[in-house]
Parts: C-alpha cells; sequence; structure tokens
C-alpha cells in the first residue's frame, strides 16, 4: 500500500467519525439526561408516596417495576458519564479505556434497550393502573407513554417506536372500551355513587339537581372517557408520525453513513487490486515478448561473426562491408540487457544504421532531422524505432514529393519525436496493431506524462510522441 492510498483511507475513517461522531454523542447525552432525570424522579415519587399514604409503594408489585427502572438507569447512566469523558478506570485489576469501549455498538445498543424498555415497563403499569386506586390514568398517565415515542425513534429506531405506538393505542383502546366505557363520566365517586347519582338527575331529584348546579358553577363538570381517548389519539398519531419522519430518517442516515464509506473503501481497494494485476499482467507480457525476440538467435554468435564477415570482405566489395557494419552496429544495440532505459543519442544512432541498410536495397526519400542535445536524455529502448519500422513495412517512400519525415526534437523539459510517410497502396499488410498497442502499454508504465497521437488518413500516416521530463 502506497502512502497516497494510506492517507486515502485514513481520510475516510476520519470523515466516518467525525460525521458519526456528533449523533452518537448526541444520543450518549441524551441517555444520561434521562437516566439522571429517572433516577432522581424514582427516589421523589417513592419519599412523596410515603409522606402522603404512609406507604413507599401502593401496590408491592411496583417494588419490581420502580427497582429494575432504577437499576437499569444507574448502569447505562455511568457508562454514558464514563464514555463522554473518555474515561479509565480500573475495575477488579482490569483498566478499562471508556474511549475504546464507546465504539463497541453491541453495548451501547444493549444498555439503551435496557434504558428505554426498563420506562416503557414503568410506563405500562402506570396504564393499566397498577397500584392506582382511582380510575384516572387514562386522564395523566398516557402523557408518559407519549413522550417515550420520540424517545424510542432516536434511542432505539423506528420498528421500536412503531411497536411502542401500537402497545400504547391498544392499552388505550382496553382501558377506554374495555375498563370504562366511551360514556364514562370521571365524577371522582365510587362505581356505586356515580350510579346512584346518574338515576338521580334522570329522576330529577332534588338533591342531585342541586349537586349538579354547585358543580356548574364552579366549573366541575364531570369530563367523559371520550374526551382524553380522542386528545390522547391525536397526540400519539402527531407523535408517532413527527418520529417516524424527522428522528427517524435522522437514525438511518447516520446509520448509512458507516456503510457507505465501507463501501468507498472496498471500491478503492478493489480499484487498486484491479490496477495492480493490469500492471502485472502488462510487465509479464512485455518481458516474455522482448525475452522471446532476444532469444531468437544467439545475438553473441551473430555479431561476432558478422564482425568477422566485415573483416574480410572490406578488399573484395567495401559497399559490402559497410553494409555489414552498419547490420553489426543494430546487432550490438540489439544484444542491451538492459530493457529499461537508454540513451537517446544510442536510439537515434539505431534509427540511422536501420535506414542506411534499407537505402542500400533501393532509393529511398527520407527527412530526418534532430535538434538538441541528445546525449542527456534517456529513452526506453526500441520505443522510436518502433514506428520507423512501422513505416517501413507499411509505407511509401519513393515518392521526391513526399519523403518520410522523422523529426527529432529535444528540448530541456520534453522530447519530440514526429514521423510521417505516405501509405503504401501496392503492397498491403494487415495490420492488426499489435506493435501500437504495446508501444502504449510500455508508455503508460514507464512514463506519468506524455502524449501520443496518431493521425491515419487514406493517404497518409502519422505519429506525434512528446515525452514530458
Amino acid at each position: 500500500m502506497n502512502q497516497e492510498e494510506t492517507q486515502l483511507k485514513q481520510l475516510l475513517e476520519r470523515s466516518r467519525q467525525q460525521l458519526t461522531r456528533p449523533f452518537s454523542d448526541v444520543q450518549r447525552r441524551l441517555l444520561s439526561v434521562i437516566n439522571i432525570t429517572y433516577l432522581v424522579l424514582v427516589l421523589i415519587f417513592l419519599v412523596g408516596e410515603k409522606l402522603a399514604t404512609g406507604s413507599y409503594v401502593p401496590d408491592n408489585r411496583l417494588w419490581f417495576v420502580y427497582g429494575f427502572v432504577w437499576i437499569t438507569n444507574l448502569i447505562s447512566g455511568v457508562y454514558a458519564y464514563l464514555s463522554l469523558k473518555n474515561s479509565k478506570v480500573t475495575i477488579f485489576g482490569k483498566l478499562l479505556d471508556f474511549s475504546t469501549l464507546k465504539s463497541n455498538s453491541r453495548i451501547e445498543q444493549a444498555l439503551r434497550w435496557a434504558s428505554v424498555l426498563s420506562l416503557m415497563l414503568m410506563s405500562v403499569a402506570n396504564l393499566v393502573g397498577i397500584g392506582n386506586p382511582s380510575t384516572d390514568s387514562l386522564l395523566t398517565d398516557f402523557a408518559m407513554a407519549h413522550s417515550l415515542i420520540v424517545l424510542s425513534a432516536m434511542m432505539l429506531g423506528r420498528r421500536a417506536m412503531l411497536s411502542w405506538s401500537v402497545i400504547v393505542v391498544v392499552i388505550l383502546i382496553y382501558v377506554t372500551f374495555g375498563q370504562l366505557g366511551y360514556s364514562y363520566r370521571f365524577h371522582y365517586l365510587t362505581p356505586d355513587e356515580s350510579v346512584r347519582f346518574e338515576r338521580a338527575l334522570e329522576q330529577r331529584q332534588v338533591w342531585a339537581l342541586n349537586r349538579q348546579a354547585v358543580l356548574r358553577a364552579n366549573h366541575l363538570n364531570p369530563p367523559q372517557a371520550s374526551r382524553y381517548f380522542n386528545i390522547w389519539i391525536i397526540f400519539i398519531t402527531v407523535a408517532t408520525a413527527t418520529a417516524y419522519f424527522f428522528a427517524g430518517v435522522t437514525l438511518d442516515i447516520f446509520k448509512i453513513i458507516p456503510e457507505v464509506t465501507d463501501d468507498i473503501k472496498d471500491a478503492i481497494e478493489a480499484t487498486k487490486l484491479a490496477e495492480e494485476r493490469r500492471l502485472l499482467q502488462q510487465q509479464e507480457s512485455l518481458s516474455t515478448e522482448l525475452k522471446a525476440l532476444k532469444a531468437q538467435v544467439n545475438p553473441h554468435f551473430l555479431y561476432n561473426t558478422l564482425n568477422y564477415f566485415y573483416i574480410k570482405s572490406q578488399e573484395v566489395d567495401p559497399e559490402l562491408a559497410e553494409s555489414i557494419i552498419k547490420l553489426s552496429e543494430i546487432m550490438r544495440y540489439s544484444m542491451r540487457e538492459d530493457f529499461n532505459t537508454a540513451r537517446l543519442s544510442e536510439e537515434i544512432n539505431y534509427m540511422k544504421q536501420f535506414i542506411s541498410l534499407h537505402q542500400l536495397r533501393y532509393p529511398m526519400y527520407i527527412d530526418f532531422s534532430v535538434t538538441g542535445d541528445v546525449d542527456n536524455k534517456k529513452i526506453l529502448p526500441f520505443l522510436l524505432i518502433g514506428l520507423v519500422e512501422n513505416a517501413f513495412k507499411h509505407g511509401n517512400m519513393t515518392n521526391p514529393n513526399h519523403p518520410f519525415v522523422i523529426k527529432v526534437n529535444i528540448n530541456a523539459d520534453r522530447i519530440e519525436f514526429f514521423t510521417s510517410n505516405l501509405k503504401n497502396k501496392k503492397k498491403r499488410f494487415e495490420s492488426n496493431h499489435i506493435g501500437l498497442s504495446n508501444m502504449r502499454q510500455r508508455l503508460e508504465l514507464s512514463y506519468e506524462n506524455y502524449t501520443f497521437d496518431i493521425q491515419d488518413t487514406d493517404d497518409t500516416f502519422s505519429c506525434n510522441l512528446i515525452i514530458y521530463s
């Protein structure tokens, strides 16, 4: 892994943490506030009940409910506080670093569920009237259940919120229609007294009418269960819709962020591996091709043989000797062990010897020009000669008005190489463009900044290669 890839992955990880940390911290702060609130309120409730009624709880079953709520909120509150402070605590001789523990989503989710579910349990006890000797739970106790709708959406998610909303509505329907009756009036009388009072009103008894007049004069008309049922249905519906479309969407967005960053990391890794495989295949292909070309003949044997022929032919046929020495120079360059770099002057000399050999066969019109310092520039071996060989194979160089043009221009920051030739329409070779394709691969592997343009018309073929240093 190179430095750029490492930095990119570190950037993605930091971005994910920066995007998710604010929401996670808000959840921890909200949870800690809830924990502290209910730890204090449970104690206040117990003391208040003791002072008011002489007993801490009106129903012994509430000891289990309040005990469960208090213990779970205590544990969750301590965990949330230590996580927000990034504290380090030693427990039973083991050091716990909460700066790393808070990243453990399983622990945090378990504590969130435990805290909220304990509150839901307490709310259900209130809704069904456990410990409440009167029938007024419909009036006030649904307020806590209503507040838990938004809380459950923020802390547990949409599904938990919808499940809790359904539970609250079912209990509301049960209390309204099952326990009380939709037309039930809250007289704050015993059931027998309420029946007697309603019957006396129907019979127009004086005491009942007088009592009704006093209640109305003091605005103490008994409300019906239907009124509270209608109000709570509206409250619950609005709270559920709000939590679903806003709190739920926010929660889902922050759940998606880690998945998106993980997908980006996976895509980068996959692209990196694919590019490494592609480059490796190209390198292996080019290496195999060059080795195969080199292995076609024993170059040392051929080079030494050509030198022998040159010496023997000097006295017999000087022109033949000159041709042999040119071929020998070409073989000397081909015998090189380094296929990664060569001096530009060597490549240009190779091209000149190659052209001279062809000109010995028949007249050719070639415009070959070199400008600049060729001795201090490096280039891939056999890179430029490939374009020259391609021109000799497919081109027509017998027209004096359209010579084969080869231009090499060397500047401080670049090497410019240009060729242009007429096409040979009499003798056409079927081209598969493997040579040009291999040349592009070698350029891609060896140079970061270059341009390679080809102009192919019906009559001419030209190449313009610029390699920037």
